[in-house]
């Protein structure tokens, strides 16, 4: 994501409608006069050579101008680049393309590339209008989906959009050659609406990507926290006080339907399914009024889309886990039925008038029977317990063999895959 360079826009000299008007035709200006070196990115490939220096092996524009593609909406001055390179060729760029546009959100499949970005609103542009007739939404998000298909290249097939703001890259799913997409929506507080979030079932056709299916209502007044699609089948969380489950069909891209909901306290950040029946969520207790009490492991039943039931919740007490926030973080593995966490908590005892922590990770066994802990990790070289050391919390975990590593900023802890007793710490420094 690159932005034009060179340009030396001017700000209003001072304040009225007349310095803005003089500063908008002065930029107009710096656009019409601007060649295409201040809108195309360029790149610099170095190298080193054997005396240590840096050796400038190519540089110059990275893309064409029949490379670069716009929107059928402005989008933006920004230019995404998507790059090819073929690692077997040393980093020479076999093929780049690129749109107009900024970027936040990647999301890919096997065959497509798809990058999302939020748009908000121009209420000075609204604001020249004549009236507003229709409810005006904060946010809409734009969608651009790149062909990778072709290993060699990289071809943009066209843009769309869905209303609101997505979460992360859970948000969107393609199946079937259709991107679902789930995104909350939230009307400016002038009308006096509530947020509410959608599914939106986007297709390629005619160089865009168009809406073929909605469905929405979901959440009113709250805001997605968690998403996830398998197949024909999607799952979403919202929460503001209570944590409702929505379980979606699919299977008619045309007509995604609400089947079942979930109203419990708290809620779950991120969804994983362990099997067709049984998603695990990982998230936050609460009260009924919303008021987060700590981090909660809630074991779901989906076997019936219509009539989700949570079997069993795990919680702990000023908990919370990176994996609310970052997938990466979460570890299931199947044959052991473990599940394993970073953990830090924080609380006050009563009793003792003392603070109370934990770094480090927790080890679970996730069955269809329910949640129990195994045993809590310490990523500690037993020379410093300190429970709130920032360089002791967990934030990787990977199973090799009969072994299960945490990883942390301070180390690297082996512990014994059956029962998580620790087998030998290695620090990264000394």
């Amino acid at each position: 994501n690159s932005s034009p360079v060179g340009l030396q826009f001017v700000q209003p000299e001072g304040s009225g409608l007349r310095a803005e008007r003089q500063a908008t035709e002065r930029n107009k200006q710096i656009i019409e006069d601007s060649t295409i070196e201040n809108w195309v990115p360029y790149y610099v490939l170095e190298s080193v050579s054997d005396s240590g220096r840096t050796v400038v092996e190519k540089q110059g524009a990275l893309l064409a101008c029949d490379e670069a593609n716009a929107p059928a909406n402005f989008a933006g001055l920004d230019m995404i680049s998507i790059v090819t390179i073929d690692m077997s060729n040393g980093l020479d760029i076999e093929n780049a393309t690129g749109v107009l546009s900024s970027g936040e959100t990647v999301y890919a499949s096997t065959d497509a590339l798809y990058i999302a970005t939020t748009r908000w609103v121009d209420w000075q542009a609204i604001a020249e209008t004549d009236a507003i007739t229709e409810v005006v939404n904060e946010s809409t998000t734009e969608i651009h989906k790149f062909d990778i298909s072709d290993p060699t290249a990289v071809i943009y097939r066209g843009s769309g959009s869905v209303k609101g703001y997505m979460l992360s890259q859970w948000s969107m799913s393609e199946y079937n050659g259709d991107l679902r997409v789930a995104s909350t929506s939230q009307p400016d507080w002038r009308f006096e609406q509530q947020s509410e979030s959608f599914v939106t079932v986007l297709t390629e056709k005619d160089g865009e990507l168009k809406q073929i299916g909605e469905v929405g209502g979901l959440g009113k007044g709250e805001r997605i926290f968690s998403v996830r699609f398998m197949g024909d089948v999607g799952y979403v969380v919202t929460f503001r006080q209570i944590d409702p489950l929505y379980t979606l069909d699919l299977s008619d891209p045309t007509n995604p339907t609400v089947v079942g909901e979930l109203k419990i306290p708290g809620y779950s950040a991120y969804l994983h399914p362990i099997s067709d029946d049984l998603l695990i969520g990982v998230g936050q207790d609460a009260t009924d009024q919303g008021q987060i009490l700590g981090m909660q492991v809630s074991l779901f039943d989906v076997s019936d889309l219509a009539n989700p039931k949570r079997i069993d919740k795990y919680t702990i007490k000023g908990g919370n886990s990176e994996a609310e926030w970052d997938h990466r973080a979460f570890l299931y593995w199947e044959p052991r039925d473990l599940v394993v966490l970073p953990l830090n908590t924080w609380w006050w005892d009563e009793g003792s008038e003392e603070e109370q922590g934990f770094t480090g990770a927790i080890g679970l066994e996730v069955t269809e029977n329910g949640i129990k802990e195994i045993r809590r990790i310490v990523q500690s070289d037993n020379k410093n317990d300190n429970p709130w050391d920032w360089q002791a919390q967990v934030r990787r975990t990977v199973v090799i063999g009969d072994s299960v590593y945490t990883i942390s900023e301070q180390g690297l802890l082996q512990s014994t895959l059956d029962t998580l007793e620790k087998e030998s710490f290695t620090l990264w420094y000394r």
